[in-house]
C-alpha cells in the first residue's frame, strides 16, 4: 500500500475569530449577526433577543458552562461567542489569586505578578488558564461550530528588536501570553474601528478625524493587531456579511 493512498482532501473548518474594539463600536452586535449564535458571557452586552447562559461571575462558572455545553450531543448553533475575553482575563486572575495559600506575612498576594511564587509564574498560570479553556472551545470547532471571541481595546507597549518600543492598539488582558492565546492560533484577528483620514492644520499639525462608517481591519498592522487565514481585503465594512463573502466555511453554509 502506497503512502499516496493515504491522502484526502480537505474540507473548510468552522472558524475561530476574534473581534475587538473601542466601546460602543458594535463588537457584540457583529457578533450576534454570525449563524444561529450562543452567547457565554462574562459581562452583560445588553443585547437584546439573543441566546445566552447567564453571566459568568467566576473563571469557576465558564469552565462548567464549557463543558456542559460540551457533553451535548446536539447543540442548537452554530456560533458560540465569549463575550468578553477581556473580562474572562480578569476572572482567571481573580481565580488565581483566591486559590493562593497565605504567606509568611498571613495575607495573601495581591497582584497576579507577586502570585504562584512571584518572578512571572502567576502571568504563566494565567495563559496556561487561558490556552486550558482555548482547548476546550476548540472542541466546537471539531463539531463544525464557529467560535467568536470579542475583546475591549487597549493600548499596549510592543517591544520590537529591530526598532524603539512603540505603542498599538491590543487585546485588553494582563499580559501578552494572555492575548497570544486569542491571536496565534485564531483564524481571525479583527480590529473595529471608525473609518478616519488624516489633515494638516494650518499650523502645521497632522489632525485626525473620524467618519461614522464603521469597519473591520483584516491585514497585518504595526498601529495594532489584526490579521486573517482567508485573504480578505485589509478593510471591510463592519458586517457579518462582508466577512462571510470571505471564509469559504460559510460559502458551504449556504449552499
Amino acid at each position: 500500500m502506497s503512502i499516496l493512498d493515504n491522502i484526502i482532501t480537505t474540507q473548510p473548518g468552522a472558524p475561530r475569530i476574534t473581534i475587538f474594539g473601542v466601546p460602543g463600536i458594535g463588537k457584540s452586535t457583529l457578533a450576534s449577526q454570525f449563524p444561529s449564535p450562543l452567547f457565554m458571557l462574562t459581562e452583560d452586552n445588553e443585547l437584546p433577543n439573543v441566546k445566552a447562559l447567564p453571566v459568568a461571575l467566576s473563571f469557576n462558572d465558564v469552565w462548567k458552562n464549557t463543558k456542559g455545553l460540551l457533553v451535548e450531543e446536539d447543540l442548537p448553533f452554530k456560533t458560540i461567542v465569549v463575550d468578553s475575553i477581556s473580562k474572562l482575563d480578569q476572572l482567571i486572575v481573580e481565580y488565581i489569586l483566591e486559590n493562593e495559600p497565605v504567606g509568611k506575612n498571613g495575607q495573601k498576594p495581591s497582584t497576579l505578578n507577586a502570585a504562584c511564587g512571584g518572578y512571572g509564574a502567576g502571568v504563566l498560570k494565567a495563559a496556561q488558564l487561558h490556552a486550558a479553556f482555548k482547548g476546550l472551545m476548540d472542541k466546537f470547532k471539531e463539531r463544525g461550530i464557529c467560535v467568536v471571541y470579542v475583546g475591549h481595546v487597549g493600548v499596549v507597549k510592543h517591544k520590537a528588536p529591530d526598532q524603539e518600543d512603540y505603542d498599538r492598539y491590543s487585546i485588553t488582558m494582563n499580559h501578552d501570553k494572555s492575548r497570544a492565546v486569542y491571536i496565534d492560533d485564531t483564524d481571525a484577528v479583527l480590529f473595529c474601528k471608525l473609518k478616519s483620514f488624516v489633515t494638516e492644520s494650518d499650523s502645521g499639525r497632522n489632525m485626525v478625524h473620524s467618519t461614522t462608517d464603521r469597519i473591520i481591519v483584516t491585514g497585518v498592522s504595526d498601529a495594532h493587531v489584526s490579521k486573517n487565514r482567508f485573504n480578505m481585503p485589509p478593510e471591510l465594512k463592519m458586517s457579518f456579511d462582508e466577512i462571510a463573502k470571505h471564509i469559504p466555511y460559510f460559502k458551504l453554509e449556504t449552499k
